[in-house]
């Protein structure tokens, strides 16, 4: 039992499902566009030229938006220059200020117009 003789070779045949093969009868050729509308139902026409409509106004949107940030941006810059310009006025102002309030200043200038200037009665405005 071991060993086979050739001439009991035995062909076996393993049962394959057969799968009847499909061909369709018709194929339906769309020759228009105007007959693949009529395929679409209104639903879908409202809804896709909804999401059209969508798609548009989010642009409009975007480039408002986009517009308004921009004008914003050129506000903060110009409201900056001013402060930075402002800031550097009012430091001269101040140097001026220190300057023109000095001791030796005020001496001059009351000697000038024939006063006299007693030290112990000045003090150093801030």
């Amino acid at each position: 039992m071991a060993e086979l003789k050739n001439n009991q070779h035995q062909q076996f045949d393993y049962a394959q499902p057969e799968q009847p093969i499909q061909t369709p009868d018709s194929f339906e050729v769309f020759v228009s566009p105007a007959d693949r509308l009529k395929k679409i139902s209104r639903i879908e026409k409202i809804v896709a030229v909804g999401l059209l409509a969508m798609l548009i106004s989010m642009a409009i949107v975007m480039v408002n938006t986009r517009n308004e940030i921009s004008k914003t941006q050129n506000d903060i810059t110009n409201t900056q220059t001013e402060i930075d310009q402002k800031e550097r006025t009012a430091t001269q102002l101040q140097q001026e200020k220190n300057e023109l309030s000095r001791s030796d200043r005020l001496k001059e200038v009351a000697e000038k117009d024939g006063l006299s200037i007693n030290d112990e009665n000045l003090r150093k405005v801030k």
